[in-house]
């Protein structure tokens, strides 16, 4: 029997809201109900989730992408793939060979597209990998963008892939996704049944959440908000309320504590270390949400 799986989506405007905390925590609350669960880290530039829940990971799968190489006996250096470059990956005055800055390519193949001569032929370089393991309690795919890469959006797109193919073994899949609202991000909302947008009690949490909950509006997702660290002195909630209630969004506080300082340090969820904190009881609410959802689908 196919199981139904549902997908959700943890996302945020702007870093060091807590999104990967939250992705790990929820995913663990979920298995630790019973449910069979898959976290897949796709904030391929800071990959921690194996980290937070003590997980070795293996490699599974090289991701590599375009990168130009330019056969000097053809070129005739007429500088068209150098102006055409939106990278500026490309250098050269008209009459030379062109020099490949590698660390700026993009992966675009406009050049091997607008060389008149085929001067130009597609190579490939390395852009990360994709990882997998588990705890005993849930699993994890994980992908890992190497440093310098700008290419970083291809690496989402293996990892989702990768991933989707053993969705259907999963009650849950759980993706935590980069910060932002760029192209990695909305691949990773384009096929959730429900979109948690984590944010903090700040001014610039606030703009960032409504930047992310007017792309989660016009993608049609279910949302719910988590505001982490609510009750920091000094916080701003009843802003964080007002663009929740703006998009209709259900509002769920985790609240400040040290306590989540200390499961950090020990890489394991706060639900299963301190299951009767505060911020334990906080996420377990959540779980129980969503889990009402799947239940009722």
């Amino acid at each position: 029997m196919v199981k139904k799986t549902m997908i959700v989506s943890v996302g945020g405007g702007k870093g060091g809201t807590g999104k990967s905390f939250i992705s790990i925590n929820i995913a663990s609350a979920l298995a630790m109900k019973g449910h069979k669960v898959l976290l897949v880290d796709a904030d391929v530039e800071s990959p921690i989730d194996h980290m937070l829940l003590s997980i070795r990971r293996e490699k599974i799968l090289d991701v590599f992408g375009f990168e130009p190489v330019i056969v000097p006996t053809l070129c005739t250096g007429c500088g068209k793939c150098v102006e055409m470059c939106p990278a500026h990956a490309l250098v050269g005055k008209k009459g030379d060979i062109p020099t490949l800055i590698s660390e700026l390519c993009e992966g675009c193949a406009i050049c091997m597209y607008v060389c008149d001569v085929k001067a130009i032929e597609e190579g490939k370089r390395r852009l990360g990998a994709i990882y997998r393991g588990s705890n005993g309690e849930l699993d994890l795919i994980q992908g890992e963008v190497n440093a310098g890469v700008k290419q970083h959006i291809y690496v989402i797109l293996y990892t989702l892939r990768e991933a989707s193919k053993v969705f259907g073994h999963y009650d849950f899949v759980i993706i935590d996704s980069a910060p932002g609202t760029g192209a990695g991000v909305w691949l990773t909302l384009r096929e959730a049944n429900l979109v948690i947008a984590v944010t903090e009690p700040t001014p610039l949490g606030a703009r960032d959440l409504e930047i992310f909950l007017n792309l989660a509006s016009k993608l049609n997702k279910d949302v719910v908000v988590v505001l982490n660290k609510s009750g920091l002195p000094g916080g701003r909630r009843e802003q964080i309320v007002r663009i929740s209630e703006k998009f209709s969004a259900k509002l769920f506080n985790v609240y400040y504590s040290y306590d989540a300082l200390r499961t950090y340090i020990d890489s394991v969820p706060i639900v299963r270390m301190l299951p009767k904190s505060k911020v334990a009881l906080s996420i377990f609410r959540i779980a129980d949400h969503i889990e009402k959802l799947y239940n009722s689908r």
